[in-house]
């Protein structure tokens, strides 16, 4: 009895053990089908959204690479064309300028412009109180008195004379000194007239702008006694600068009306000029040759003095091969290049090492020494989003 109670408590225990081995059997085959599972799906989302390592390169979808803004293009020889770039100034056209200076001595009453103001032909900048003026309107009115009377005694003369009552003499001595006060009163007229004087003015003098223009100079101010000579204001049209430079005599074989480009030093954008005026033998002192040229283009940006590069080019550019500046990228601090190889609905992109040579002047192009070769098709535009996944690629896989 006592042995058969025994066998009973080792059985109990056998199947204990055997129970609780199938347990923990069970639950790592679960675990590792669970994390087969996870696995899977992250190979799944990389696939989705291009990702993958770098030695396996990018993979998109058609879709893809249009949603991304990916272009591709064909490595090929082309000019990557090199400048050389001297200093310039922008100067004021002097022959669309225009100074203003009064033609009396007075007293500023009223300046109606401010510096960089924009005004018309004909609009009013200042009004002086001109005591020559005063002088000029008295003398014209007194003339249109005198005028007034010479009329009436000539009427009345040769009334006389029709009746037969006064001599001609009287009539002709009247009729001399009409005419005589009708010049005299044209002439002050004229006077007033020339120096740009209303009659009825009383003795204010209001200079007005001779062109349309920007006011570039203004000097004077309320209650100033300026004199005759005095250069009140300065105007000048923007809408076409000189530009202005030197070069070494030997620098460049330039000719009138060449065009040349030059570069603003604040946006890095191009402008056009031309050739106008050449010195006719270096500066002594520097053996260079003053250049000016006409800017072709009206723009808010060029304003007189201020500085920009002419560049030129520095010598005939020769065939090389060639990708676009902006196809190069930096990765593990190497210069690269992605070249695309498609298949069916997909396009494969693998980062290609290359060794950079000379960079074009207008930043396009980018000369290649090695690592490509021509015809391969490459990234023109969109490399940084490939660049982004090889990158994400790597955290991923480190993790």
């Amino acid at each position: 009895m006592s042995n058969s109670r025994q066998k009973s408590q080792w059985l109990w225990v056998v199947a204990i053990v055997l129970l609780t081995v199938v347990l923990a059997v069970g639950l790592l085959f679960s675990k590792q089908k669970s994390a087969q599972t996870e696995g899977g799906t992250e190979h799944s989302e990389q696939k989705e959204t291009g990702h993958a390592s770098e030695s396996e390169g990018v993979e998109f979808s058609s879709a893809q690479i249009q949603q991304q803004g990916i272009q591709l293009a064909q490595v090929s020889y082309g000019e990557v064309k090199q400048s050389i770039s001297y200093p310039a100034t922008l100067l004021v056209n002097t022959d669309q300028q225009a100074h203003v200076s009064p033609s009396f001595a007075g007293r500023v009453e009223q300046v109606n412009v401010e510096l960089g103001q924009q005004v018309k032909r004909g609009q009013a900048l200042a009004t002086l109180f001109v005591p020559d003026v005063v002088d000029q309107q008295a003398n014209l009115s007194m003339a249109q008195q005198n005028l007034q009377l010479a009329e009436q005694d000539y009427q009345r003369e040769r009334q006389l004379w029709q009746q037969g009552i006064s001599a001609k003499q009287d009539y002709q001595r009247a009729y001399s000194a009409y005419r005589q006060a009708q010049i005299t009163v044209q002439a002050a007229r004229s006077r007033l007239s020339a120096y740009g004087v209303n009659a009825n003015s009383h003795g204010r003098y209001v200079l007005y702008a001779p062109i349309l223009g920007v006011i570039s100079n203004k000097d004077l101010v309320v209650g100033e006694n300026v004199q005759l000579s005095d250069q009140l204001f300065t105007i000048d049209q923007l809408g076409q600068l000189w530009l202005e430079f030197v070069l070494p005599s030997s620098a460049q074989n330039l000719q009138p009306e060449q065009k040349i480009q030059f570069k603003s030093l604040q946006t890095g954008k191009i402008f056009q000029a031309q050739i106008q005026s050449l010195s006719t033998e270096a500066d002594k002192s520097s053996g260079r040759l003053k250049v000016r040229a006409k800017v072709l283009e009206a723009s808010n940006e060029l304003r007189p003095n201020l500085m920009v590069n002419v560049l030129f080019d520095a010598k005939q550019p020769k065939q090389v091969l060639r990708v676009a500046k902006t196809a190069v990228q930096q990765l593990e601090g190497k210069n690269v290049v992605f070249l695309a190889q498609s298949e069916q609905d997909k396009t494969h992109f693998q980062p290609a090492e290359v060794q950079l040579g000379a960079y074009s002047s207008d930043g396009q192009w980018v000369e290649i020494l090695s690592g490509l070769k021509a015809e391969q098709r490459y990234v023109s535009a969109g490399s940084f989003v490939l660049k982004s996944e090889m990158e994400k690629g790597e955290a991923e896989h480190g993790h």
